[in-house]
């Protein structure tokens, strides 16, 4: 029954000859969700300032709209994740793609700062499983030794779907406006839905799982989450919401920072696609890294060279080819790091609260990315600084906050998953 979930754990080839057709359909799969949720969630960083202009808003009240989105995706992961542990992982990963996709067109559809919000809001309840819910299908089906590498793969669709954003501001924004960024997502998600309902095959782990497990409301995974790992909850969920606060005045804030400068359209889009780029060589690169160093080390040493970066590419905005360079190295070493959170998350939690889990505690520390922008507005506001410099201290001092935080985290390299399980 575990035919598809692990190969022979003595080959000697190439890495990728171990991974059936089946294991690279499930993350062809998630990483398309994932793809999808960044395109409609990141088309907002290009057009804060539009949005603005448009309801007659503040800028700092604009940036809340990314709180909005991402202060209620705790409670989608939770729903999702729950109900991906009682019925299975395939059919939520169909709902929470059809639901943000929604969400993203009725932003496009808005007609007034009210409505965009609510909006903004459902999109982000949808999104939440978006990526929990793959990371556990790979988890779940992919070998152990070539777990981390393929949650990291996972990983590389927010840089994708972030060129995919910086690409519809260059060519779709200058013909349709802000409006026509948030329809962008509509005929990919189409063809994907259609991808996962005829190839994608159910978690064989989660049906081996459900068939010996107790079904009743009692035992409810949600409630069995917070029941019997209190503890450890609670630290992954401070860990995340650090990790998350501190790459997103770099994600949120770069393009609105680009654009004070008066830099051209396509100076804004190249930086933040050589951003993008980065990421996802960052995403990939991220799985071998923390196969080789170990999680907590990996982390550590990404975001402390990360955080360096991000100082480069603010400082040097005026001179674009050196902004590429920085902004790249930013994105592969910074944001790329979150490729590994989908390891810790998964490596430490059993199978049965696995996708409630993950889908909590990862949305509950995107919450830390919501406000990020808000607070760094508001601070330079009231303390008369540069967004430049409130973009350095802040992401400087989430990444430390990070590094003391990772020396608490239990190190998972190399444990299997059925030893999570047997130790639950």
């Amino acid at each position: 029954m575990h035919s598809e979930v692990v190969r022979s754990s003595d080959s000697t080839g190439p890495w990728y000859r171990d991974i059936t057709a089946s294991q690279w359909r499930v993350l062809v799969a998630a990483w398309g969700v994932w793809v999808n949720d960044a395109l409609d969630f990141l088309a907002i960083t290009f057009v804060l300032g539009d949005i603005a202009r448009t309801f007659g808003v503040a800028l700092d009240t604009a940036s809340l709209l990314l709180l909005a989105t991402y202060g209620v995706r705790w409670i989608g992961g939770l729903a999702f994740g729950g109900l991906s542990d009682r019925i299975g992982r395939k059919i939520p990963l169909l709902i929470t793609l059809t639901w943000f996709t929604a969400g993203a067109v009725a932003t496009g559809l808005s007609w007034n700062f009210l409505s965009l919000a609510v909006f903004r809001l459902l999109l982000g309840f949808g999104m939440a499983p978006g990526f929990s819910l793959g990371a556990a299908m790979v988890a779940e089906s992919w070998p152990e030794r070539h777990r981390a590498i393929g949650i990291g793969i996972l990983d590389t669709g927010w840089g994708v779907g972030a060129i995919g954003a910086a690409l519809a501001y260059e060519f779709i924004y200058p013909s349709f406006g802000w409006r026509g960024m948030f329809f962008v997502g509509l005929p990919p998600a189409l063809l994907l839905a259609l991808f996962i309902i005829f190839f994608v095959p159910e978690s064989a782990a989660w049906k081996e799982g459900r068939a010996s497990s107790n079904t009743n409301a009692s035992n409810h995974p949600v409630r069995r989450l917070f029941k019997r790992y209190p503890g450890r909850v609670a630290y992954l969920s401070m860990l995340m919401f650090v990790l998350c606060f501190g790459s997103w005045p770099f994600q949120a804030l770069l393009p609105t920072y680009l654009k004070t400068l008066d830099l051209p359209a396509s100076v804004v889009s190249a930086i933040a696609m050589a951003s993008a780029t980065g990421q996802i060589f960052g995403f990939v690169a991220s799985g071998f890294i923390a196969e080789r160093l170990g999680r907590r080390l990996a982390i550590s040493l990404m975001i402390g060279v990360g955080s360096a970066c991000v100082t480069g590419v603010v400082l040097s905005a005026h001179s674009p080819a050196i902004a590429l360079v920085f902004s790249f190295l930013s994105g592969f070493f910074l944001v790329g790091s979150s490729g590994i959170w989908g390891t810790i998350l998964t490596e430490n939690l059993p199978r049965d609260v696995r996708a409630s889990g993950v889908g909590f505690l990862y949305n509950f520390g995107v919450i830390g990315g919501g406000p990020a922008p808000f607070i760094v507005l508001s601070t330079i506001n009231r303390l008369s600084f540069s967004m430049a410099l409130g973009i350095i201290m802040f992401t400087i001092f989430a990444a430390l906050a990070g590094m003391v935080i990772l020396r608490f985290a239990r190190e998972t390299k190399g444990l299997d998953l059925s030893q999570i399980d047997r130790e639950a």
